[in-house]
């Protein structure tokens, strides 16, 4: 493997694991909301696009303008494991080490926005009949349930979330990767 493809997915791995890692620090020190909100998910999600487009950008640049489609998915690959490694570092360290009663606090938060949400969709259901206004409850019930039974933070929670990220965005990878190659005319 290349030394540029190597170390561009290094270090865009640890810049993308800092970005990661951010709003788990600013919700855990000022505002917790930042762990449940929907915002952080497009952040994170739009950090490693925009950073796996400039990971492979950066390593075609090294690479003289032209990057196969091995190259290009080695550099976010790595990327990804390193800043995904970092991100669930901190969360098992934070979670599991430093403030152990942190999970219930976050569990709590996702509670209120979960009620939150159920009250403003049984507001949008108008004139619904009570026994679907009744099924309608319930499910957020079981929902609110499942947030109260489930440990997210363990650490087998962990490392399977890390493993699910990891597929989910090496799909996103692939087609990066895909897109940004570019084979050099020369060696054809």
């Amino acid at each position: 493997m290349n030394e540029f493809i190597k170390k561009n997915g290094i270090n865009f791995g640890l810049i993308l694991g800092f970005l990661l890692i951010l709003p788990t620090m600013l919700g855990y020190a000022f505002d917790i909301s930042l762990l449940v909100s929907y915002w952080t998910l497009a952040y994170v999600f739009l950090a490693v696009i925009i950073l796996g487009i400039l990971v492979i950008a950066f390593s075609k640049k090294a690479l003289g303008g032209f990057i196969s489609f091995k190259q290009a998915f080695a550099s976010y690959f790595i990327m990804i494991i390193v800043s995904f490694f970092l991100s669930t570092l901190l969360n098992f360290a934070l979670f599991n080490v430093i403030d152990k009663d942190f999970e219930q606090v976050v569990k709590e938060e996702q509670i209120a926005l979960t009620e939150k949400q159920r009250d403003f969709f049984a507001n949008q259901m108008g004139d619904a009949p009570q026994d679907k206004v009744d099924e309608f409850h319930d499910k957020f019930d079981e929902a609110i349930e499942k947030i109260k039974e489930d440990k997210p933070y363990s650490p087998l929670s962990l490392l399977k979330g890390f493993t699910i990220s990891i597929a989910i965005f090496a799909v996103f990878g692939l087609l990066l990767a895909l897109i940004l190659k570019k084979k050099d005319p020369a060696l054809e």
